[in-house]
């Protein structure tokens, strides 16, 4: 069997990890071929080149790497089947048409619900439970693609996006290598999938991340504010600006971009803050720690004795 894996993040390694232990036949004969991720990127003042998870494994195994789905045609690679956990690019057709078997993708959440990039900060955000994740066929329309397995998954009280997001790969490394052979004999009936009850949650930005100052200042007092709250990277969807959604979406927004507000610290002088850390106490939205542009983390208390700040 020969796999091409197309991924980034170190989250998704169980799954590369267990592809490789499952189907090696022996020292230095991996079942991958060959990976697909993202590019190398300069990072930290001196601007180092640094490679994502998948490439530096690639590296350790000998395997060929590629930064474009588009070098696989070019350079004729030949296998059996994709498997693609958060790539981060849209793959062509002409390179899906090359695997005999297609290429199979690993959501995270029970499509249709919670289409395209960001659908693990979307459940939190919308008090989903359970939420899970969907293997299906990639077709030429994104996240449309017929249904091999999905699975279902508790949300815990004190989940982030980080939390979920590694229950949720590591539950799918499980799952794929139970449905792998299965799949491959025609064993396994697709279902079609539908739009009826879809939505959808394009990738987060850092704009996304705000919680508007009248929102933060009411549930501090265990109100509810008198505004609408549009989730902007989520389509036709507004919370309820209460205490309990403004505490989801803070750990939705962990571990990035981390939930942000604007403070007025003087008369003519506002203030970005990062809201890290928060609980729910009486109805009411207590802060624990924050963090101003340029600074280190403080507890709220610390944030508003410094900036005589009251909201």
């Amino acid at each position: 069997m020969k796999i091409v894996f197309f991924g980034t993040p170190e989250y998704v390694m169980p799954v590369l990890t267990s592809l490789h232990k499952k189907f090696v036949t022996g020292p230095g004969k991996s079942p991958i071929v060959a990976v697909v991720t993202q590019s190398p990127k300069p990072t930290g003042r001196k601007q180092v080149l640094s490679y994502s998870p998948v490439d530096r494994w690639a590296h350790d195994h000998k395997i060929d790497t590629y930064y474009q789905a588009s070098e696989l045609v070019d350079n004729k690679v030949v296998a059996d089947i994709g498997v693609l956990a958060s790539y981060g690019q849209i793959i062509p057709q002409n390179v899906i048409d090359l695997f005999p078997q297609g290429i199979l993708v690993i959501h995270p959440s029970l499509l249709p619900q919670f289409r395209w990039a960001s659908p693990i900060s979307a459940a939190l955000i919308t008090n989903t439970n359970p939420t899970g994740i969907t293997i299906l066929k990639m077709n030429e329309k994104f996240d449309k693609g017929p249904i091999v397995s999905q699975v279902k998954e508790d949300v815990l009280p004190d989940d982030t996006t980080e939390s979920l997001r590694q229950r949720l790969f590591e539950k799918s490394a499980k799952v794929m290598i139970e449905l792998f052979e299965p799949y491959l004999t025609g064993k396994i009936k697709l279902k079609p999938q539908t739009d009826e009850g879809a939505s959808y949650a394009r990738l987060v930005k850092k704009e996304d991340a705000l919680v508007p100052t009248e929102v933060l200042a009411a549930t501090l007092k265990g109100e509810v504010a008198n505004t609408e709250w549009l989730i902007s990277f989520m389509t036709n969807y507004s919370l309820t600006p209460n205490a309990e959604s403004v505490e989801r979406f803070i750990r939705a927004m962990k571990p990035w971009p981390v939930a942000w507000t604007k403070i007025k610290i003087a008369e003519d002088n506002e203030v970005r803050i990062k809201l890290l850390q928060a609980h729910l106490e009486d109805s009411k939205l207590v802060l624990d720690e924050v963090q101003m542009e340029g600074k280190t983390p403080v507890s709220w208390k610390q944030f508003k004795e410094a900036y005589k700040v009251e909201i």
